[in-house]
């Protein structure tokens, strides 16, 4: 009867082995080598066995020999054929339908199958009945039990977080407040990577009665908020619109349509307003809210309006009362002081100079940020005082292309200044850029006490026309088109335009 149970044993595995090499040639797949090495060494040894056991002149065995090269070709042979079944699952389900299976539940499916296994061999080839020993083995289980208490309930709760799927593998979650991705997940524990590059392992218990947050479902994006606590002496619109501003040029970050920016409380004299954007990689969590905040702290900045301490707490200095005046002449000093090195502004004598200082502004930006829109209206000049800037120029089919980087004493938008053309390119900071702004208003004032200043001022752009970027080139192609048809009416159009005598 054991011989019997032998032979079928090892024709069930040849069997097994002959569907998963048809499927193989159908899927247009390899065997793996563990398989195939299992398979020949089944049907060397079961061939063996019952050469050996036929054959009247090779020496008999006795009855517990025999058994045991019985058990272990029975074993060999139903262990190949688990080896096939996974084999196939994992091909057809896993690879192909790309159905996530945990590994760990292969596994433990395969252990409870070779237990049976193990079974059935002391049962079918040693005869022994299963019965006594079970019996005999209650409080040995029960003992066993008590001491794997923990691991079976790590492995009960790991096999129901599987049913149930809350998260997989390479998902961003949260766990007990523990935020990272998950990297690994056997029949025990859970393990995350934070992005400290912590390893933290969670037992499967744990994780089963902790809250979970998935960061990752259904899909990866996700809609985050920063807060900004400022004073109630600035208008909400205008907090609003700066906040917007600082986000919208941004080309990894985009608005939500409904929430973009808006108020969340008012107390104790602040206000609190939220900023919601979309987040398309949860990964890149800290790098956008970085870009974020920076952009809006140099557009409030800009737009004078400055964040208090939060801890409400004071700080009793000194202060002179004119520090307001003080402040606003050593910025003046700080323009004049530019003005005054740059090569294309002699024409303008020292109180003309500073005539313009105190019509100017200055303005901080921050790296990436832009400056100015290629296409978008304009009347200011810029001029580059610390920092660096590119330039970009939109190309036949809409592509911004890099034409050239502008430096410390550079200036662009002379064209728009002049005459209110519309930018002719984008200019974005490399760096943290300071700059200053001379709008129309201010050239103006120049311009209506001394009319003679605007012919030496086109005379000496024209003298700096072989060091302007390429950008600058284009404005400087425009003025030489206009200066074609005739200088005086080119000036006389800048004249119109500037409403200058």
């Amino acid at each position: 009867m054991p011989f019997a149970w032998m032979v079928n044993a090892v024709w069930v595995a040849v069997t097994a082995v002959a569907i998963v090499t048809l499927f193989s040639r159908l899927l247009k797949t390899k065997l793996p080598l563990g398989l195939i090495g299992s398979a020949i060494l089944t049907v060397v040894l079961g061939q063996g066995l019952i050469f050996w056991f036929s054959n009247p002149s090779v020496p008999i065995l006795s009855t517990v020999q025999r058994n045991i090269w019985l058990a272990l070709a029975f074993f060999l042979a139903l262990s190949t054929t688990l080896r096939a079944i996974k084999w196939l699952v994992l091909e057809i389900l896993v690879y192909r339908r790309s159905i996530k299976i945990p590994p760990f539940l292969l596994d433990i499916s395969e252990w409870f199958v070779l237990l049976l296994v193990v079974l059935l061999t002391i049962r079918l080839v040693f005869g022994v009945e299963l019965t006594g020993l079970l019996v005999t083995s209650t409080v040995a289980s029960a003992i066993i039990g008590l001491a794997l208490q923990d691991t079976l309930g790590n492995l009960i709760s790991g096999i129901s977080l599987q049913i149930e799927a809350p998260f997989a593998v390479d998902d961003w979650v949260e766990i007990d407040g523990i935020e990272g991705i998950i990297v690994r997940q056997n029949w025990r524990t859970l393990t995350l990577l934070t992005r400290e590059d912590h390893r933290v392992m969670l037992t499967n218990s744990t994780v089963a009665q902790s809250k979970i947050i998935n960061y990752s479902r259904p899909t990866n994006r996700q809609i985050q908020t920063v807060y900004l606590t400022l004073s109630e002496s600035y208008s909400p619109n205008l907090v609003k619109n700066t906040l917007i501003a600082s986000v919208q040029r941004l080309d990894d970050v985009k608005l939500h349509p409904r929430l973009r920016s808006h108020v969340v409380s008012m107390q104790d004299g602040c206000v609190t307003y939220g900023l919601s954007y979309w987040l398309d990689d949860y990964s890149d969590k800290i790098v956008a809210r970085d870009k974020v905040l920076t952009r809006a702290w140099f557009n409030l900045h800009r737009a004078g309006i400055h964040i208090p301490d939060p801890t409400g707490n004071f700080t009793l200095n000194m202060i002179p009362a004119d520090a307001v005046e003080q402040n606003r002449l050593a910025e003046q000093r700080h323009m004049f002081s530019v003005m005054r090195s740059l090569d294309w502004l002699n024409m303008l004598n020292e109180t003309q100079l500073k005539q313009l200082a105190d019509h100017s502004a200055v303005a901080s930006y921050t790296g990436g940020e832009q400056l100015v829109k290629q296409g978008d209206p304009g009347d200011s000049l810029f001029i580059i005082t610390r920092g660096a800037v590119s330039v970009y120029v939109r190309s036949a089919d809409g592509r911004s292309v890099y034409a050239n980087q502008l430096n410390k004493g550079d200036f662009f938008g002379e064209m728009s200044l002049l005459t209110g053309e519309a930018r002719s390119a984008s200019i974005r900071a490399n760096e943290e850029t300071e700059v200053i702004i001379i709008d129309k208003e201010a050239f103006t004032n120049v311009l209506t006490q001394d009319p003679s200043i605007l012919e030496r001022f086109v005379t000496a752009l024209e003298r700096r026309q072989e060091g302007l970027s390429q950008s600058l080139q284009q404005d400087s192609a425009m003025r030489r088109r206009e200066m074609e048809n005739g200088r005086d009416a080119f000036i006389q159009r800048i004249r119109r335009y500037l409403r200058v005598p």
